[in-house]
Parts: C-alpha cells; sequence; structure tokens
C-alpha cells in the first residue's frame, strides 16, 4: 500500500514543480486596442468626448504604418474605447506619437493650463464604476513644460495619476515609440498591490485652458507581454 502511495504521490510532486515553471515561460500574444487603419474601424470602435471647441482628424500613414493626426485650436477632446485586457499576461502598453505643435505654457499640474498635445489613458473600474465617482485613471502625457519623469495627480480629478513622457524638450514632428508596464505604473502611482484590469483605453488633445493649439499624431495602440 505504502509503494502504490509513493508512485502516486511522487508524479503529482513532480507535476507540482514543473506546472508554474511551464506557466511562468508561456507566451500571450500581443491584444491590438487601436490601428487606425480606416475611418470608418476608428469611429465604430471610438466614442467621441468633447468638451470644448472643435478637432480636426486626418488618416494617414508614413511607412506603411496607419495614423491618426489631431488639431486643436483652443479645444479640448478625448477618444475612448472600452476595453477589457488580462495585464498578468500583457501588462505593457504600447503606441507610436509625434507632436507638431505644444499648447503654449501647458503644464498639467494646474487647473488653469492643464493641457497636453497628447494623452494616452487606461481606465480602471472602482466600486461603483456605473456612476464614474471612483474609477481610477492612469495616464501618460506629452507636455510642455512639466519634467520627464514626473507624476502628479490630475488637478480636476483626484483619482487620476498622470505620468509625463514627453515636454517641449524632445524635437517636433519626431516620431517616438513608448512601452510602458502598467500594472507596475498603476502600483506605483496608487501605492497599491492590487490592480484591477482596465476596462478602457482613452486618448485626448487638449489646448483650450490656455487658448492656444496643440496638434499631435497617434498609432498603433497595443497591449504586450511584458518583454
Amino acid at each position: 500500500m505504502r509503494k502504490m502511495a509513493g508512485k502516486v504521490l511522487f508524479p503529482l510532486l513532480l507535476l507540482a514543480l514543473i506546472l508554474p515553471l511551464a506557466l511562468a515561460g508561456e507566451s500571450f500574444p500581443a491584444v491590438p486596442v487601436a490601428s487606425f487603419s480606416t475611418p470608418n474601424l476608428f469611429y465604430h470602435n471610438w466614442k467621441i468626448k468633447k468638451w470644448k471647441g472643435t478637432v480636426s482628424l486626418d488618416f494617414g500613414r508614413r511607412e506603411g504604418m496607419p495614423f491618426l493626426r489631431m488639431f486643436a485650436p483652443d479645444s479640448s477632446w478625448a477618444f475612448i474605447r472600452r476595453f477589457k485586457v488580462n495585464l498578468n499576461r500583457t501588462p505593457e502598453l504600447t503606441w507610436s506619437w509625434e507632436a507638431s505643435v505644444l499648447p503654449k505654457g501647458g503644464d498639467g499640474r494646474h487647473r488653469n493650463t492643464d493641457d497636453e498635445a497628447a494623452q494616452v489613458y487606461v481606465l480602471f473600474a472602482g466600486s461603483r464604476w456605473l456612476g464614474g465617482l471612483d474609477a481610477r485613471i492612469l495616464g501618460y502625457t506629452w507636455e510642455t513644460v512639466p519634467g520627464k519623469g514626473t507624476v502628479y495627480t490630475s488637478p480636476k480629478n483626484s483619482n487620476c495619476r498622470i505620468i509625463v513622457l514627453r515636454n517641449e524638450n524632445d524635437p517636433l514632428h519626431t516620431w517616438f515609440t513608448e512601452r510602458r508596464n502598467v500594472l507596475k505604473d498603476f502600483q506605483t502611482a496608487f501605492k497599491t498591490k492590487d490592480t484591477p484590469d482596465p476596462i478602457a483605453v482613452s486618448f485626448q488633445i487638449d489646448s483650450d485652458d490656455t487658448r492656444s493649439v496643440a496638434e499631435s499624431s497617434i498609432a498603433r495602440i497595443t497591449f504586450q507581454p511584458a518583454g
């Protein structure tokens, strides 16, 4: 009886040791959020939120890569898509963007200058998401004034944390590709180890607080496995 129990127990112990290693090495496919390949597909997937003014949109291609160009004179618009993703499998958000015109004096740390040429946001449900009162938001911005690496709480939403990736010291009309670990950034920004999965992704252009002009382009937003 003891020999039989040993024969059964050993394979189970071996499986318990091997399975976590196999899962750790498992590769998950990238999850595309936006390709901007056609206007019809964009307007089908993305809801447009207007706060002020008008935004001119132009779909183009650069070296075969589709992109969306946004021009905002004294305007504030957001584009949002409800989107669920498993951050344990694909925690890194990647996208490409360039800025052509920065809002003069834009500084998101202050309510009266809260303008940015380009912003990318990941939205996480709160306990009352349907009411929208305590949803948490993690944002990445192309600012004018704040230094790169600055992390701050939005002056217009206490549940929104912003990480500055680019500013006026970066060259205009130049494409950059960003790769951010949303899982780690969320935990650091909100000082928590518990990270809910995202429920939406948004990007925005903003120039109304400084009453100036902003122009930028964005391309290929994707969630990727950790690299």
